[in-house]
């Protein structure tokens, strides 16, 4: 038996359902992931989920599709299952191809768009990944390419979102399935 039990549809109180279909219809994907039915037990976690989403990575933002980007590699170098596939599928509505998306996961540094979103993914993913190794100079180099330090900390944030959800989802998720 599973620790954490997925909540039936019909068992899940009114104002969680408002909360996952809003996470189902901003998330484009479709779809929301087994997590929410997880946690549909639990509000206010769901409501934190939801909260970090809007705030973190605003709609519109503007950073488009590389944000989807940055959040497929940071849940493959995460290895969460779950955000992976969504973000993935949420590319391919997007226009993106299954041979570009598996390059870009083998070899992020040939990432096949503009060097400004190229180089958002390219920080937001070492952000994501080894936030102890920046250094300074880092954040300065990024500012001499043209971003400014308000778009620098949206790309903290985007990436701390993301670190974030492949956290929950991979832990519930391990809480979740049964043995």
């Amino acid at each position: 038996m599973a620790f954490f039990e997925s909540v039936p549809e019909e068992q899940i109180p009114p104002q969680v359902k408002e909360l996952m279909e809003y996470a189902r219809r901003r998330g484009k994907a479709g779809q929301i992931g087994p997590i929410f039915y997880a946690l549909a037990k639990y509000p206010r976690l769901i409501k934190a989920v939801v909260q970090a989403s809007d705030e973190l990575i605003p709609i519109p933002n503007r950073f488009g599709a590389a944000q989807g980007v940055a959040g497929m590699l940071i849940s493959h170098g995460r290895k969460c299952g779950p955000c992976f596939d969504a973000q993935r599928k949420f590319l391919l509505k997007l226009g993106f191809d299954d041979a570009a998306l598996d390059k870009m996961c083998e070899l992020p540094s040939t990432l096949p768009l503009p060097e400004r979103d190229r180089r958002f993914v390219e920080f937001t993913l070492r952000v994501a990944l080894d936030p102890g190794g920046l250094k300074l100079e880092d954040f300065r180099e990024m500012e001499r390419a043209g971003f400014a330090k308000d778009e620098l900390l949206e790309m903290i944030g985007v990436a701390a979102f993301w670190n974030f959800m492949t956290t929950m989802s991979s832990a519930v998720g391990a809480g979740s399935r049964e043995e």
